[in-house]
């Protein structure tokens, strides 16, 4: 059986994700030598073709790597799972109808009506990233094995938090900063306290329900330090870009001696 995100749950935390912008396998590879416990591939925000998403799926499988997408549409779902996923992050769940429509896409039944497409490995994938040979086995474990993620973005979804968050298929869940501000009318302001304060009522809601928070770190160590305190073991860092940039000055600043 190869690695998991259930498995990952089980590490001494913190949990760190590449979010990965880039579409170059080699930086999995990188991701994977560095320390990194998963990837988080961007198909909301990056213009990726489905035949890149692919082959960094197929480099994080064959390196054991827990992969997550974040979708565009509840419609890429299924081919992301296909190809090897096995973790869903679904943006602006921000109503109960969404999180039901992403738990359908999702979960095989009873949980929901994910699309079945029973091919052997290693063209099928999707059997492949979880260990599997034989589909009916795979079937059987698969909604326990593929991780959603629904990502709350909006404070209007505050009263709805505990009908999300505690729905049967739900597995963990984020925020999205930047528009949580946009939704308190702080754009752009991502440490304004009212955004502060909602992430943490997030994360106090997914603890309370027994799911999973996780949370965008980009590049700052203290916000992890201060969010594992309350309970996050899981973190996605990055983007992939803005760390290799900052590597290379880094890097050029002490060959010139700091200058």
């Amino acid at each position: 059986m190869t690695t998991t995100f259930r498995d990952l749950q089980q590490k001494k935390g913190p949990v760190l994700g590449l979010y990965l912008q880039n579409a170059d396998p080699f930086i999995v590879e990188a991701a994977k030598a560095g320390g990194f416990d998963y990837i988080r591939i961007d198909n909301e925000h990056v213009l990726y073709d489905y035949s890149q998403i692919k082959e960094l799926i197929r480099v994080a499988i064959l390196l054991d790597m827990p992969c997550q997408v974040r979708v565009s549409d509840l419609t890429d779902i299924t081919r992301m799972l296909d190809a090897g996923a096995t973790g869903i992050v679904v943006p602006d769940v921000n109503t109960v109808e969404r999180a039901r429509q992403a738990v359908q896409a999702t979960k095989y039944a009873p949980l929901g009506v994910r699309g079945m497409y029973p091919l052997p490995p290693p063209v099928g994938r999707f059997l492949r990233a979880a260990g599997f040979d034989d589909f009916a086995d795979y079937v059987k474990a698969a909604n326990e094995i593929v991780t959603l993620t629904v990502q709350i973005e909006d404070v209007r979804a505050a009263s709805f938090l505990d009908e999300i968050i505690s729905m049967p298929g739900v597995d963990m869940v984020a925020s999205g900063k930047a528009d949580i501000s946009q939704s308190v009318g702080k754009l752009g302001l991502t440490t304004a306290p009212e955004v502060v304060e909602f992430e943490k009522l997030l994360v106090r809601k997914a603890l309370e329900h027994g799911k999973t928070p996780t949370l965008m770190a980009g590049g700052n160590p203290a916000f992890v330090r201060e969010m594992t305190r309350l309970g996050v073991k899981f973190f996605s860092c990055g983007p992939d870009e803005a760390i290799i940039a900052n590597a290379f000055r880094s890097f050029a600043d002490s060959m010139k001696g700091g200058n």
